[in-house]
């Protein structure tokens, strides 16, 4: 954002405040009162107000999206303490269009191709059709509406319960399944693998169709003696917290964003802005990271394009500043002058301001803020130095 004219006149401001600070030391000289008049009188002005506000924030709470990791390396099923994981992939028949005759053939056996040689545990899952297909950016919700019935079923152990393992990288699905995809478009839908073991805690991850090998497909044996392999076209991991919490949360896995609004309304809109920041409590050992992140990772704090979290533009909008939080902190301090005092000039949109993890949609993550409910201490609360205008005469 460029910003030249607030600079302008932030010096300004900064100018008077200086000037101000230094007629005082004047006016409270112990020299006798001269005939002329003070200093003050000389320059016909009288320093602005001087203010410092403590303002509780206002409409804070936490919006979630369900939008699954679609972009990293590998795909989860399983759980931990804190999410529980799904894979979910969705294959890609771009091979039926460069070769139509396949429509015409007849398969006799298929198999997902899963790359998980590198397991060093068996993992209990049941594969699931999803009543629809899977792209990447999509939104997902939890599966808790699967049933038997939705299980795809291993033809070889005709049963729907198998296990992700070393010993085997093909998993068999029926072949009048992969008949059916082949043939009609309208039938293809996305497979959820979900862990069945749930007296054990633990995740199993396999490389994704992000990977340039060892990425997952649908082998298909026809009748003919004829093969094909249909890549993975879309897969993700979908994340579910396992524990719901009053707690504000910023959390990447399964996105929430932490919004609040400050209550400007009590600043005069005319005030010179001097220092503004926003100071949230963290609450005790809701520190989560993973891979990359395990130690620290970045929020952005900003204002939304809208006030509407369904919007799109929720999602969007200016960009304020970005804080480091890391295992172990106690708080977050944002910084936000320049953004306080845009909004008071209302060259910013006063849609107040949410909070997200920088990179979004890319490695679970998630920290706990109190929120306007907790006890005095510990409640978000916006601190602004402001001033009146110098009073010219």
């Amino acid at each position: 954002m460029n910003l030249p004219s607030f600079r302008v006149r932030a010096a300004a401001f900064a100018l008077l405040a200086v000037l101000g600070v230094w007629l005082s030391l004047l006016s409270c000289s112990s020299d006798p009162t001269s005939s002329l008049g003070s200093d003050s009188d000389l320059l016909g002005s009288k320093p602005g107000t001087v203010y410092t506000d403590t303002l509780d924030a206002q409409d804070d709470t936490t919006y979630a999206f369900n939008q699954p990791i679609a972009v990293g390396q590998s795909i989860e099923t399983g759980y931990d303490s804190v999410y529980t994981r799904t894979m979910v992939i969705d294959v890609g028949f771009t091979l039926v269009t460069s070769h139509p005759g396949d429509t015409l053939r007849t398969v006799q056996s298929a198999s997902l191709h899963l790359s998980t040689g590198a397991l060093t545990q068996v993992f209990p899952v049941r594969f699931y059709q999803l009543n629809r297909r899977y792209t990447e950016g999509d939104t997902l919700s939890d599966f808790s509406h699967l049933t038997d019935a939705d299980a795809i079923l291993d033809p070889v152990k005709n049963s729907i319960d198998r296990n992700l393992e070393a010993a085997t990288q093909l998993y068999p699905i029926p072949a009048s399944l992969a008949q059916s995809w082949i043939r009609d478009d309208t039938t293809r839908t996305a497979i959820a693998i979900v862990y069945t073991d749930l007296a054990n805690q633990r995740v199993a991850g396999i490389p994704s169709s992000e990977k340039t090998d060892n990425h997952p497909y649908l082998l298909v044996n026809f009748t003919d003696g004829r093969s094909r392999s249909f890549e993975v076209a879309n897969d993700a991991t979908v994340y579910k917290p396992r524990q719901s919490t009053p707690n504000l949360v910023v959390s990447d896995g399964f996105p929430r964003r932490v919004y609040l609004r400050a209550p400007l309304a009590s600043l005069q809109k005319d005030s010179a802005v001097h220092t503004a920041h926003t100071l949230l409590h963290v609450v005790p050992n809701s520190f989560y990271g993973t891979q990359a992140d395990t130690s620290e990772f970045t929020l952005v704090l900003y204002i939304p394009d809208s006030t509407d979290p369904k919007a799109a533009a929720f999602k969007t909008g200016q960009r304020i500043t970005e804080q480091a939080i890391k295992q172990g902190q106690t708080k977050i301090d944002f910084p936000m002058t320049n953004a306080i005092f845009l909004v008071l000039e209302k060259k910013l949109k006063n849609n107040g301001f949410a909070i997200r993890c920088a990179d979004e949609n890319t490695v679970p993550r998630k920290i706990e803020f109190y929120g306007s409910d907790a006890a005095d201490s510990l409640k978000p609360r916006i601190f602004i130095t402001s001033s009146t205008p110098a009073d010219f005469h």
